[in-house]
């Protein structure tokens, strides 16, 4: 595997930072809101968008009011949904060859019990054995 496909799927395997983004494409915009939807601290939340925003899936930029001190918010970039919808549409199709594959055992059982090549019983307990491997209720929970 290519280092930056390692260093993407690092990014991607925190679950934390996946919840940042998909707010941040809900339109929250400041770390300390982020923080408070996701009970964490401000400082965990600014950790994650310093990396997201040295990847270039998040941008920055101030707001200065009238009075007060400036206010910095993120948005995620076109870079980072994009990156985002990609990954969305390779786990949705992995998912359907999962169920596809999990299908095609079935069938093959299927058939063999209706060749008489397997007693009602053991066809179960196999089916069910497939089922589980494949985590089959949770593929046709998703589609």
């Amino acid at each position: 595997m290519k280092d930056f496909t390692e260093e993407m799927i690092g990014i991607f395997s925190s679950k934390t930072r996946c919840e940042i983004l998909d707010m941040l494409g809900e339109g929250y915009d400041h770390p300390e809101d982020l923080a408070e939807e996701l009970e964490l601290t401000r400082q965990a939340v600014d950790k994650h968008l310093i990396l997201l925003h040295d990847r270039g899936m998040v941008e920055r930029n101030a707001i200065f009011p009238p009075e007060g001190r400036p206010r910095i918010i993120y948005e995620i970039t076109k870079t980072g949904k994009r990156l985002m919808n990609t990954l969305d549409k390779l786990a949705d199709r992995y998912k359907a060859t999962m169920l596809e594959r999990a299908e095609n055992e079935i069938e093959q059982l299927d058939m063999k019990l209706a060749a008489g090549d397997l007693s009602e019983k053991i066809y179960k307990k196999k089916v069910e054995e497939v089922k589980k491997r494949w985590n089959y209720s949770a593929l046709k929970e998703q589609e």
